[in-house]
């Protein structure tokens, strides 16, 4: 029997048992640190959870972080309210007050790394029945089928909603979100262009593309897909929790789960957007040199290329290297026209796939992509490894800051700068470099700025962009 065709007792028993809290979290965490918001409707019941497991919360919810603390929070809720929970993963961002915290807004998203589709009944008229479910699910199957004839099938969950179902296809590595700066003073966020871009990036790219998909079935089985439910900061169906509408009850959870990569999805959706941009407002590595002979790959010598040599010779932190590092490679494979049937390319992907013991997509990045060397060193940096290329390249305008050879001895004889804790370090940079004049006097300024990173960071941080990024950074627009 298929899951709809079961009451809802049967189906609890014999469909909705097969998974547990900790197979959702897996699933959805890939195993790696992320945060989840767990939406509550109820600010009195979110303050008792919050305090009882000593969580973070906002007035849409609390954030939790392992499966343990999911488990214990929907035993804690599951009876008296309905709950969702936050289908991309939550970080900390600027609240309307100036001060850095979790939240259930699109600032506050960490990354992309699932396509939410809600799929529910055009008409909704009390409980749904088990052929309104069949129809949800026979929608959720055709959409499957055509994201197959990519493989793009084989990382999914379906969840039933209690009165719909809900379909999260997980991407084969996660956007990052890029933070719009804040302006302290008026309390607002400033506008980065590469934030609204992404922001918009599921919903006018591939998600348009469900919809419209949706639609010709829509009168045949009389379920649709809600428009909403690609919006950055979306909330889906908490699974193992109830659905209490129509003055009843209807559990919630998950009826199929599949977890292999969807090799190259991630990459398709990027491409989905008209006119996508470098995002040179949150990017200050930027700098394109698609076409320098330095960063071109040539036959019989693949192994020897500078970015293929660094990528298996180094052990890498885990995540990020698929949409940095990998990708930008693939650009140079796709401008050298490497013919990744042969014999050299497939001795360097066996060897790369051992050496980090992950999947590399060997699908082709839109021609719209340009190979950008600052996106390895913005990774580098990012990971406290000195740069691949050369780390922000001179431009036009120097701005004579006089900081060449800034001593490390300054930090001994310089009281620390009051750094905020709610900062990160490119934000502590940029404030720092508004305060920089032409001609002397910086140097003290900085010493103070390393005394206070000192404090903040830590020595390895610390020494890290006193060597590698001060004066590149501050010394030049």
């Amino acid at each position: 029997m298929k899951w709809y065709e079961y009451d809802e007792a049967e189906r609890v028993k014999k469909v909705y048992s097969k998974y547990t809290i900790k197979d959702f979290w897996d699933w959805w965490s890939g195993g790696e640190d992320k945060v989840m918001e767990v939406r509550i409707k109820d600010i009195e019941l979110i303050k008792e959870v919050a305090k009882t497991y000593g969580l973070n919360w906002t007035y849409s919810g609390v954030y939790i972080w392992n499966h343990i603390l999911l488990k214990k929070v929907i035993a804690a809720v599951r009876d008296k309210a309905t709950v969702w929970f936050g289908i991309q993963p939550r970080k900390k961002n600027w609240n309307k007050y100036g001060k850095k915290s979790f939240g259930g807004k699109d600032v506050n998203v960490q990354e992309i790394g699932f396509i939410f589709i809600d799929i529910d009944r055009v008409i909704k008229n009390g409980v749904a029945t088990n052929n309104d479910l069949r129809n949800a699910d026979i929608l959720a199957d055709k959409i499957l089928e055509k994201l197959a004839t990519e493989k793009w099938n084989n990382s999914y969950l379906k969840i039933c909603s209690g009165h719909g179902l809900q379909l999260i296809i997980k991407l084969d590595f996660p956007i990052l979100m890029p933070s719009p700066g804040f302006n302290e003073k008026l309390k607002v966020y400033e506008y980065n262009r590469g934030y609204e871009e992404l922001k918009k990036i599921v919903a006018k790219g591939i998600g348009a593309d469900i919809v419209k998909f949706g639609k010709q079935f829509q009168e045949e089985l009389g379920v649709e897909i809600d428009k909403t439910c690609f919006s950055l900061s979306r909330v889906g169906a908490l699974p193992i929790t109830k659905n209490f509408k129509y003055k009843t009850f209807r559990w919630r959870s998950i009826v199929e789960m599949k977890d292999k990569p969807n090799d190259g999805f991630s990459d398709y959706v990027l491409s989905k957007i008209e006119n996508i941009k470098k995002f040179k407002e949150q990017n200050v590595f930027f700098k394109s040199s698609a076409h320098l002979p330095k960063t071109r790959i040539r036959k019989g010598k693949l192994m020897e290329h500078k970015l293929v040599k660094f990528m298996l010779e180094n052990d890498f932190p885990e995540g990020g290297i698929n949409n940095t590092l990998w990708f930008q490679l693939k650009i140079l494979l796709r401008d050298a026209k490497f013919d990744i049937h042969g014999e050299e390319y497939k001795q360097f992907h066996q060897a790369i796939m051992k050496k980090h013991n992950r999947t590399f997509s060997e699908n082709v990045p839109d021609k719209k992509f340009s190979f950008n060397e600052n996106v390895i060193n913005a990774f580098c940096v990012r990971n406290l490894i000195p740069p691949l290329y050369e780390y922000l390249p001179k431009r036009k305008n120097e701005l004579n800051h006089n900081i060449k050879n800034l001593s490390w001895n300054y930090v001994k004889i310089s009281t620390p700068m009051k750094l905020d804790e709610h900062t990160d370090i490119d934000e502590d940079m940029a404030q720092v470099k508004k305060s920089l004049k032409k001609g002397f006097g910086n140097k003290e300024i900085l010493g103070a700025f390393l005394a206070g990173m000192l404090e903040k960071y830590g020595e390895e941080k610390t020494k890290y962009y006193h060597k590698y990024v001060f004066e590149r950074y501050f010394g030049y627009v």
